[in-house]
This record gives C-alpha cells, sequence and structure tokens, in this order.
C-alpha cells in the first residue's frame, strides 16, 4: 500500500509539473497577442482544449490497441520489438499540454489585463526568453511521457511478456570506477567549452571584460556542479517522504558519505581551526568526489527517473546559467554552437540512461555495467 501510494505521489508529481509548464507557455503565446489588442480570444482557446481532449481519448484507445497487439506478435516471435507506448504517451501528453496551456493561459493573461500593474508584470513576462522557457516545458513533457509510458509498460507489457518467458527486465550493476570518473572528464570538458565560449569572446571587448568573480563561480560551477546539483535534489527528494527512501539509497553509499564528510572536515578545518588551506584542499576533494560520484543519484534509489532529473539539472544549472549565475541565452554563434552540442550529449545521455534501466533482455543475457 505505501509503494502505491508513493507511485501515485510521484505520478501526479509529475502531471502537475506539465501543466505548470504549459499554463507558463500558454500564457506566453497568449500575451504576445493579447497585450496588442486589448483583449484574449477565448472561442479559438476553447477550440483547442477541445480537441486536444478528443485527441488524448482517441491516443489513449489507439495505446491500448497497439500494446495488446505489440505483446501478441512478441510472443508469436518469441522476441520484442519497439513498443507503441512511448510515442503515443508523448503525443497524447502533448495535446493535453496544449489544450490545458490554451486555457489557462488565456485566463491568466485576462486576469492580468484588468490591472495596470498585472499589465506591466505580463508585459515583462511576454519579454522572457522563449526558447528557455520551451526547453524547459520540453524536457519536462518528455519526462512525463517517458514515466506514464513506463508506467503503463510495467501493468500491460512487461509482466506479460516476463510470463511468456521471453524477457526479463535486469536492474543494471553500478558502474566502475574508471567509467563513473570517464563520464565525469567528458561533461566536465563539455561544461568547460561552454564556458570558455561566453567568457573568451568578452575578453577582447573593452567594456564588458569578465570580472575575477564571475571566473571563480564559473570555473566552480565547471568543477562543483554534477555535486551541488546531485546534493540538491537528493536534499529535496529526503524532504519528501515518498521519495525519501530513494534518496537515502544514494545517499547513504560510503562514496556519497566520503564526499559529505570531507566538504564538513574541510569547511570545519577552514572556520574552526583556521586551517585555510588546508581546510580548502579537504573541502574542494570532497567537491571532486562528489562530482565523479553525482552522489550516486544515477546508480541507486528509483531509476531511472532520480538519473534523468540529474541530467535535467545539471544541464540547466552547467548549461543554461551564465558566468555571473543567471539563466541567459548563449552568447554569440560560437555559444549557440557549444550550447547545441551540449544539449545533444545531455539528450544523448539521458537516452541511453533510460534505456539501460528499463531495457528488456532475453532471459540469461547479463547487460554489460552503465556508461
Amino acid at each position: 500500500m505505501d509503494a502505491q501510494r508513493a507511485y501515485r505521489r510521484v505520478s501526479s508529481t509529475f502531471g502537475i509539473a506539465v501543466l505548470v509548464f504549459s499554463t507558463m507557455v500558454g500564457t506566453l503565446v497568449v500575451a504576445e497577442t493579447a497585450l496588442k489588442r486589448a483583449s484574449v480570444e477565448w472561442t479559438s482557446a476553447l477550440v483547442v482544449a477541445g480537441i486536444a481532449a478528443v485527441g488524448v481519448v482517441v491516443l489513449r484507445a489507439v495505446r491500448k490497441v497497439a500494446s495488446a497487439r505489440y505483446v501478441d506478435a512478441s510472443v508469436r516471435r518469441g522476441r520484442v520489438g519497439f513498443s507503441p507506448a512511448f510515442p503515443l504517451t508523448l503525443a497524447a501528453w502533448l495535446l493535453t499540454a496544449v489544450g490545458f496551456g490554451a486555457v489557462a493561459g488565456t485566463a491568466v493573461v485576462d486576469s492580468a489585463l484588468d490591472e495596470a500593474k498585472s499589465r506591466a508584470s505580463l508585459q515583462a513576462y511576454a519579454d522572457f526568453p522563449d526558447p528557455i522557457l520551451f526547453l524547459f516545458a520540453g524536457l519536462v513533457l518528455l519526462a512525463a511521457a517517458g514515466y506514464y509510458s513506463w508506467r503503463f509498460r510495467e501493468r500491460h507489457e512487461v509482466l506479460q511478456l516476463e510470463a511468456a518467458g521471453i524477457v526479463v527486465l535486469n536492474e543494471p550493476e553500478p558502474p566502475r570506477p574508471i567509467k563513473a570518473t570517464r563520464l565525469w572528464l567528458v561533461g566536465t570538458l563539455v561544461d568547460a567549452l561552454l564556458f570558455a565560449g561566453a567568457i573568451v569572446p568578452r575578453l577582447f571587448t573593452d567594456n564588458d571584460r569578465p570580472t575575477s568573480d564571475e571566473l571563480l563561480t564559473g570555473g566552480f560551477g565547471v568543477l562543483a556542479g554534477p555535486a551541488v546539483v546531485s546534493f540538491s535534489i537528493l536534499l529535496l527528494m529526503m524532504a519528501n517522504w515518498s521519495t525519501r527512501r530513494s534518496a537515502w539509497r544514494a545517499v547513504s553509499r560510503p562514496t556519497s558519505l566520503g564526499a559529505i564528510a570531507l566538504v564538513l572536515i574541510g569547511v570545519a578545518l577552514d572556520r574552526g581551526a583556521g586551517l585555510e588551506v588546508v581546510g580548502a584542499v579537504v573541502g574542494c576533494s570532497g567537491i571532486l568526489l562528489g562530482s565523479i560520484t553525482c552522489l550516486n543519484i544515477m546508480t541507486r534509489g528509483a531509476q531511472p527517473w532520480m538519473g534523468l532529473l540529474y541530467l535535467a539539472g545539471n544541464y540547466v544549472y552547467g548549461y543554461l546559467t551564465a558566468p555571473n549565475g543567471d539563466y541567459a541565452l548563449p552568447q554569440g554563434i560560437t555559444g549557440w554552437i557549444i550550447a547545441i552540442l551540449a544539449a545533444a550529449f545531455a539528450i544523448r545521455e539521458a537516452y541511453k540512461h533510460y534505456r539501460e534501466w528499463t531495457e528488456l533482455t532475453p532471459p540469461g543475457f547479463a547487460p554489460a555495467p552503465p556508461y
């Protein structure tokens, strides 16, 4: 019963996140035209919502039929192919986001147009960089589609395929230290290149040279980003009873505890004993250990969801943060090229992580350790 409640809590979290971001996107889209004519168009919003609702019902019915045929075909062949669950679930949630965002965004804009102060806030919101908001909304949509499609497959496909003796669901072994270190080095290199792409062009300007604080903050983000992101996510999960056990499985590993202990010892040596140099070395060692291992957030607990959450958080913190700590679009052609390459790297790692934790393999097949 507790497990079912936890699953319902996680399910509602994904659904609420999609609705929140769809409202933000809908508000942005509606505001761009409503501010010019000082009114909103309810008819089009309701038509879009109606079409989306019908489409969701149809897609759910099609998914159920297509999944049953997929299971029957897999049993006949004796092996599994590509399940239709994810693309149909993604399409259904995309329609849900569009329909809900159209109505909710129209309602928000309609209420804000009546007051001068709200109207000014709406204008400032409409000037927010569109690509960043759409990127966030896309990440949330993909996460929800991945979660709900896998939950559907667990109930309607995996059990039947395992009962037929065709496949088993293998939980991958934790990565070897050398592979975990290699992954961290590659990610750090990508992050460092993006940071350099934002900083180097400013070195050749007269009025926009980077300050020492920006250099220190950016350098710290490159090396400590994985540790900061993973620790922040795990700390939030520890505060939620439904995810506390999963977070504890990652935090309680010796490498995670060792990294946290080194940071605390470093702070104590610096602040308490006055040994600034020794404290800095010990603290930095703990941060590096936490970054290399990501505090086991990608290998322990409820996977692949914790790992995907970390990858998304690390991309936002590492690849969409300007040297001064603000979220901003990349600067210049070089910045955009590096940002796109970083996005491709993050998507590749997310897809790879998802496949490793949800891949169905023939009985007796031993998958390779992740990464």
